[in-house]
């Protein structure tokens, strides 16, 4: 079993980690830190597990086999610089930073380190879109010509939150990533607008960072994606996807199912697929399961530091064409 340490109990370890290492077979929750170690002994208490009073402990502790990095994007480098030195298997929340330049440096460390390093953009597990990826890659719909897609979330916003969570770092990294599993291409450049509509919080915890971000993307391939991202969709959590070929179209998050088939001769096909809930529920996924599969197989992670980067490139380009209004070539 390998022996798990999460660093930063709040809600997203919480609502995905946690579930998915108690009920895997190839893991055990060993431990738990937050930067409260009277949070972290609350936890610990209802959850059986070590309360750890700092990160050294961590590190020195020859116990832990992995660590999963759940704290806010400004620490996830030299969190996961100190756990790779330490020789800790690390999935790190994604963004999987807040520059390419960290991002770069987790990449050369991962390479050099005798561990993993796994990013967890978990939307590659979604249901639904692993079914897109199967009929992108039979050719159902021919070749892609453009994509439209978007996040909407209905994110709390308290006291706790980051003073510069933003919408493109937070949310927008989710469709690129997500962009490069389905269309197997990389971005070649970037047209970006991001702004604050909610400027007054709507009751909630007002940040500093962008709340809305859209952005237009050419692919090497030639495909282009029109993103949406939103930490402010209040009331209505938005996962839609829709994807257009030469043969037909394929939306993902519709109205009538996860999938849906729409060919070029009048043929519809709709996909019912099991377990995927609700958009406004959290949706569990397999990352850890394939994090702690390519720690037993001693196999590459399936999201590797290497596509944690690509991201973070395109988002560096993102802020790029916010800030000089101009089209970004990566």
């Amino acid at each position: 079993m390998i022996r798990t340490v999460i660093i930063g109990s709040g809600n997203i370890a919480h609502t995905r980690h946690i579930p998915n290492i108690r009920r895997s077979g190839l893991a055990v929750l060993h431990g738990i830190y937050n930067r409260s170690l009277e949070h972290s002994r609350r936890d610990a208490g209802e959850l059986g597990c070590k309360a750890y009073g700092c990160l050294d402990e961590i590190w020195a502790d020859s116990c832990v086999d992995a660590v999963i990095i759940c704290t806010p994007a400004s620490t996830h480098c030299r969190y996961t610089l100190a756990a790779l030195a330490a020789g800790k298997h690390v999935l790190c929340e994604k963004p999987m930073s807040v520059t390419a330049g960290e991002a770069a440096l987790m990449l050369e460390a991962s390479d050099i380190a005798e561990a993993k390093l796994m990013v967890s953009h978990n939307q590659r597990y979604y249901g639904p879109h692993i079914k897109a990826r199967e009929l992108l890659d039979a050719g159902v719909i021919g070749t892609v010509l453009n994509v439209r897609s978007c996040l909407g979330l209905d994110l709390p916003m308290d006291d706790a939150c980051p003073e510069d969570y933003n919408a493109a770092i937070e949310v927008l990294s989710h469709r690129i990533d997500l962009m490069h599993y389905l269309l197997s291409s990389s971005v070649s450049g970037v047209t970006a607008r991001l702004t604050r509509v909610d400027a007054q919080g709507r009751s909630r915890c007002v940040t500093s960072g962008d709340d809305t971000a859209m952005a237009i993307l050419q692919y090497e391939n030639g495909v282009i994606a029109s993103l949406t991202a939103s930490r402010v969709s209040y009331n209505g959590n938005d996962r839609t996807t829709r994807i257009f070929g030469t043969k037909g179209s394929i939306t993902l998050y519709g109205q009538k199912a996860p999938v849906c088939v729409e060919l070029a001769d009048g043929q519809t096909e709709y996909f019912c697929l099991p377990d995927v809930p609700s958009q406004r529920e959290v949706e569990k996924t397999l990352v850890d399961e394939a994090f702690f599969q390519c720690i037993l197989n001693d196999g590459p992670p399936p999201v590797s530091a290497r596509d944690g980067l690509r991201v973070m490139e395109v988002v560096d380009a993102v802020y790029r064409s916010n800030r000089e209004g101009r089209y970004i070539e990566i």
